[in-house]
């Protein structure tokens, strides 16, 4: 096979955000079956398997991910390809909301450019817990929102996902206290119950030593070497130390951060929408601010 054929790579990625062929069936405006019938093509064009179906639901398989991966950014390229094409010039305003840690990590490289090809919108962004901010996505009070997806139950568009690493401040070992002091965000925050777990299961005490609401709050905390946290790798101060096994801590899953559009999001929402899927598909190297110092995550 010379050629991915995009339509049916934009069918798996809807299985995939989906969680199923019937809502993705619904999202592409084409029947289950029509839908069941491309992915059963593609996976026979490709020579490989790309999903597992069990009685838990469906799941990508190693190749699978691969392929969507690519896929992602294919489209993005292929929508901001077309968007160019089409001519003219979107106008107005586009609200965007994000947890204050992905502003330096994400946004901040993506802005430049998206006002340099759009220089009549005007962008307005909201920064809080992606808890509260998804559902004014939905009631249209934000048009676009980069957020912390809720593992137990997945929406949005996957865009990435991130490590989440145990950190602490360079010449203060707070690890070592029993129970083990935290720097957390406030209860909301979708990562706090994993880190909560992951502790528990390894029969570690802890206690909440600080809460706080800003990114700022939490980075002194840990800055005046009072406790340590856990952040996603991209809101990693790179001066910080990195804790892992040695240092008696449990493993973290993986966060993943996903895009969420207003249901009548406007032209020029959907080429912010658009940008942002570019810019996250490249890879971290090409965007030197996700790892800027100071950066904390409020997810």
């Amino acid at each position: 096979m010379r050629h991915l054929d995009t339509e049916s790579l934009g069918m798996l990625i809807a299985i995939v955000d989906t969680g199923g062929f019937t809502a993705a069936a619904e999202r592409v405006g084409r029947t289950q079956s029509a839908v069941s019938a491309r992915i059963a093509q593609l996976e026979e064009n490709l020579g490989v398997r790309l999903l597992e179906r069990s009685r838990r639901g469906i799941s990508l398989t190693e190749t699978g991910e691969r392929l969507v991966a690519h896929a992602r950014r294919l489209l993005a390229f292929e929508s901001e390809a077309l968007a160019d094409l089409k001519g003219g010039t979107p106008e107005g305003s586009v609200r965007i909301g994000m947890p204050d840690d992905y502003v330096d990590a994400y946004f901040t490289p993506t802005i430049a450019r998206f006002a340099a090809a759009y220089p009549r919108v005007e962008i307005s962004i909201r920064c809080d817990l992606s808890k509260n901010l998804e559902p004014e996505v939905d009631r249209g009070q934000i048009d676009v929102a980069l957020l912390t997806r809720d593992l137990t139950r997945p929406t949005g568009e996957l865009l990435k996902k991130e490590k989440l690493l145990w950190l602490a401040a360079r010449g203060h070992r707070p690890e070592r206290n029993d129970p083990l002091p935290l720097a957390l965000f406030p209860t909301g925050c979708r990562v706090r119950p994993h880190i909560a777990a992951a502790l528990d299961k390894a029969g570690l005490n802890w206690r909440v030593a600080c809460t706080s609401s800003s990114q700022g709050g939490v980075h002194s905390a840990v800055e005046t070497g009072l406790c340590i946290t856990a952040l996603p790798e991209c809101a990693a101060p790179p001066e910080w130390r990195r804790l892992g096994a040695a240092d008696g801590l449990p493993p973290l899953p993986d966060m993943e951060i996903g895009l969420f559009l207003a249901p009548a999001a406007s032209p020029a929402a959907r080429r912010l929408a658009d940008t942002l899927r570019t810019a996250m598909a490249m890879p971290s190297a090409v965007m030197p601010s996700a790892l800027a110092p100071g950066s904390v995550a409020a997810a």
